[in-house]
């Protein structure tokens, strides 16, 4: 208690004694506090070495003092850092503060359980990157896209930058295009397309955004789809259709797609589209020419079906609100068969046991009378009264029985040879007559030819529709030695147009062209052959080809064709039409012409409509004497072991008085075998 009284307050009147002090000095320190130094509240005080406000990525250092109760500096005392917001400035060890989020934090040292504090304010920095706030999407091929890309100027922390005064530029990356405003301004640090639009084919793209100096930003993956259907476009394969058949019976894929601006594959459903059938040869019978897209937008013609003579004829399709109208050359073929018909007759003779040659062929038709191309078709050959070899063949797929090997065992005589199959009408050849075999030595060679003087020349024009003519000819045995004109059989492949004796003396009978063999009686397939050309009377003028021979071995050929005057007149004008036998796609096409060449001044020459025909006109103000060679083709093989022709069509030649001399003009359409 008698500490308590002394601690209580005291009131001084005056000056303490000695004594007074002296007990003082015992209880003031049991009292808390010493009146000449009265206790304060420690202090900690945070200082900064500049400004406070920073910008992001920068720094600022911190120092910080501690006073104790006394208010006496402690200089020994250790201080503990801490940011109120990490994300907007962050304080080390060392009260070293550096600035990231655009923001305010507080910045605390603590020492003794006592702390001070200084507020930081952290500003954008400087612009380093372009950032996408809104990712591109609903991207449909040639459309703009329905969300269009927002695009942020930002510094390293990712902060905005508002005072930024850049332009950023979109662009595709990789393939395809993107089209619009391709540049947008940046305002209060954010960029905003309006009308981007990707286009190409479908699949996955991104888009990048660059702004010069800063690093570029590139989308999610936007998926392009394919647009609104704008065009039809043929996707089938080369159409060789069946008369009187469905397109699928002749495995052909006729198919249309909707397309989009870009060429992309529209997958529109329910669209109609619509087939005609061009014009040809004779009248067209058509069905099956609508069909309706599926799911993928595509529209099948496997029921089309055109009923008409061979030929080539035009398919175009359509349908409503798109312009484009593709179109697809089809090759029409014969249908399916009604009938047969002889295509190679029979010889005139042949002798007993001896193989027919050339083999007969049976054709097989349908009822426009089209070659029909019905593969394994058993055709069987009888001739009264006598027993035949190998007389059973099965059609090959251009519908032909070729009956090679077949021979008469016994019988002779003269009848023909039928030819039946089940569900056919028979067919009869002509008279064969069957003579006993010939014991005479056979060839191992024989060469026919104009003359000995070129015995490459095979070509024969006869002078007049009567004229005769004896060809060079050659038999050699298998020493190469000259034999006698024995075991030889002459024949002549269109009796109505030539005929030839035993010795091979050839004699016209009407224009035309047809070929004279000379074979092996017992050995036929030891054979050569000239082809003849009869003209329609002996002073007539000649339109031909300058053709020696009609075998073609090489891979690439040409010929000329010329007028040739016969009474002397000269000539001033000529349209004539050259057409052959069909292109690669077509199906029975062993060459195709390739280049044609006008070989005077006056020579036009047009090809017609794409198709294998070449329409020629020549005029000249100064009538020329012939042979007038008016151009030169160049034919490709295409296919081997084929034969065709070259077909020249007079229209009009003119004599130099400007007579019309088209009607007693001959023309020489020659033939000309691939082997």
């Amino acid at each position: 208690m008698l500490i308590g009284r002394f601690c209580s307050p005291l009131r001084v009147r005056r000056a303490p004694s000695l004594a007074a002090t002296a007990l003082f000095a015992v209880f003031g320190a049991a009292c808390g506090g010493d009146p000449a130094a009265p206790d304060v509240p420690p202090v900690v005080q945070v200082t900064a070495s500049g400004s406070t406000t920073l910008l992001s990525g920068s720094a600022v250092s911190l120092s910080a003092t501690y006073r104790d109760n006394k208010g006496k500096l402690v200089p020994t005392a250790v201080f503990t850092w801490s940011s109120s917001d990490a994300a907007v400035a962050t304080v080390a060890p060392t009260g070293q503060v550096v600035g990231a989020k655009a923001g305010t934090a507080t910045i605390t040292a603590t020492s003794s359980g006592t702390s001070g504090a200084v507020s930081v304010t952290v500003n954008p920095g400087a612009a380093s990157k372009v950032v996408i706030t809104t990712q591109p999407a609903g991207a449909v091929a040639g459309v703009r896209l329905t969300t269009q890309p927002v695009v942020e100027i930002r510094d390293a922390a990712d902060n905005l930058v508002t005072t930024s005064s850049a332009s950023v530029v979109a662009a595709v990356n990789g393939s395809g295009t993107l089209t619009g405003t391709l540049t947008a301004a940046v305002t209060g640090g954010v960029a905003r397309f309006t009308d981007l639009a990707l286009g190409g084919t479908v699949g996955g793209r991104t888009l990048v955004f660059a702004s010069p100096g800063l690093t570029a930003a590139t989308s999610n993956v936007v998926d392009l789809v394919a647009g609104p259907p704008v065009a039809l476009a043929y996707v089938g394969t080369p159409v060789r259709l069946r008369s009187g058949l469905p397109a699928s019976a002749a495995g052909n894929s006729i198919a249309l797609q909707l397309r989009d601006s870009e060429g992309n594959n529209a997958a529109v459903a329910g669209r109609v589209v619509t087939a005609t059938v061009g014009t040809g040869l004779g009248d067209a019978v058509t069905s099956g020419l609508t069909a309706i897209t599926n799911a993928q937008g595509r529209a099948s013609f496997d029921a089309l079906t055109v009923t008409a003579l061979a030929g080539t004829r035009t398919l175009t399709f359509r349908t409503d609100q798109i312009a484009t109208t593709p179109s697809v050359i089809a090759s029409i073929v014969g249908g399916a068969p009604t009938r047969m018909a002889i295509e190679r007759d029979v010889p005139a003779t042949v002798e007993l046991f001896a193989p027919i040659v050339p083999a007969p062929i049976v054709r097989l038709l349908d009822a426009l009378g089209n070659a029909s191309p019905e593969a394994g078709v058993q055709v069987r050959a009888t001739r009264v009264g006598s027993a035949l070899q190998a007389a059973t063949v099965l059609t090959d797929d251009q519908g032909r029985a070729s009956f090679t090997g077949l021979a008469v065992a016994s019988g002779t005589g003269s009848s023909p040879v039928l030819f039946a199959a089940d569900n056919f009408p028979t067919v009869t050849s002509r008279a064969m007559a069957v003579l006993p075999t010939d014991g005479s030595p056979q060839p191992s060679f024989i060469t026919t030819a104009v003359s000995d003087a070129d015995t490459a020349r095979r070509t024969l024009e006869l002078a007049t529709t009567t004229s005769s003519f004896l060809p060079f000819f050659q038999a050699r045995n298998a020493q190469q030695q000259p034999m006698a004109n024995v075991g030889i059989r002459w024949e002549v492949r269109d009796p109505s147009r030539a005929s030839v004796t035993t010795d091979g003396r050839i004699t016209g009978l009407l224009p035309g062209r047809t070929f004279v063999v000379a074979q092996g009686s017992r050995t036929p397939s030891v054979a050569d052959s000239l082809q003849v050309f009869i003209p329609r009377s002996g002073t007539g003028p000649i339109v031909r080809t300058t053709l020696t021979t009609y075998r073609m071995p090489a891979d690439t050929f040409s010929m000329v064709v010329e007028l040739v005057s016969r009474d002397g007149q000269p000539f001033a004008a000529a349209d004539l039409e050259f057409s052959w036998p069909g292109t690669s796609t077509s199906f029975f096409a062993p060459f195709d012409v390739t280049t044609w060449q006008a070989l005077r001044s006056g020579v036009v020459i047009q090809r017609s409509d794409n198709k294998d025909i070449l329409r020629v006109t020549w005029a000249s103000a100064t009538p020329v004497a012939g042979p007038v060679q008016l151009f030169r083709f160049s034919a490709r093989v295409l296919r081997r072991n084929q034969g065709n022709q070259v077909v020249i069509t007079l229209n009009q030649l003119l004599r130099g008085d400007l007579t019309d001399v088209t009607g007693a003009a001959s023309v020489y359409n020659p033939f000309i075998i691939i082997p």
